[in-house]
């Protein structure tokens, strides 16, 4: 994906200057828009809700407000979205969210380990989608407050760090010279360190196997 979209930008001038002034212009132009921020929040609680993935959304975040506002909006969506889920699980779309997550491998372990330390490692490693942890949850029978207090602290290092991402790579765009390719290195680093990071569960898996 992230390949596509930097061809699609090669594509379409994103990479000339002119253009890239006007972007950065166009971004310090939401920032100030007073909607901007109930938007994004809006369309994170949503996606996020029904298994959208959320990197992006905070990627996005943190290049349209800054890393230090973006931080508190994401966390925010996320945490709206995990009770928008669990509730969706445990009541309207209980038979719908059976059907399609009756067999998940997670539905056992989490019936068995349904404790915070259990919740946190799912929340700090994504072992499953956003998503889909709570809504197990739900059908599971976990305590609302212990979900919650494992996704307010588990959430916390990839949703900074993500936000700190696109913030970055805004700067880059804003700069020119050894300023500009420092900016995309840190972005590029970090996205790097959290995509590796994702992946380690399922290559520990591997290697047990």
């Amino acid at each position: 994906m992230v390949a596509i979209s930097l061809v699609i930008a090669w594509r379409l001038g994103y990479f000339d200057l002119a253009e890239q002034e006007r972007l950065v212009g166009l971004i310090r132009q939401a920032r100030e828009t007073a909607w901007a921020a109930p938007l994004y929040v809006l369309l994170y609680v949503l996606a996020a809700t029904f298994g959208l993935p959320t990197t992006p959304l905070s990627i996005v975040g943190g290049a349209l407000f800054g890393a230090g506002r973006a931080l508190p909006l994401a966390w925010t969506s996320e945490m709206v979205a995990t009770v928008t889920a669990y509730t969706l699980a445990q009541s309207v779309g209980q038979r719908p969210v059976r059907r399609f997550l009756g067999r998940h491998h997670l539905l056992g372990h989490i019936r068995k380990h349904s404790d915070f330390l259990s919740l946190l490692r799912l929340r700090v490693l994504p072992v499953a989608p956003f998503a889909v942890l709570d809504y197990v949850a739900g059908l599971a029978g976990v305590p609302i407050k212990v979900l919650l207090l494992a996704t307010a602290v588990g959430i916390l290092p990839s949703v900074a760090v993500y936000t700190y991402v696109g913030a970055e790579l805004v700067a880059g765009l804003g700069e020119t010279g050894v300023a500009r390719f420092r900016s995309l290195w840190i972005a590029g680093g970090l996205t790097l360190v959290m995509v590796l990071i994702s992946m380690s569960p399922a290559v520990i898996r591997r290697f047990r196997k």
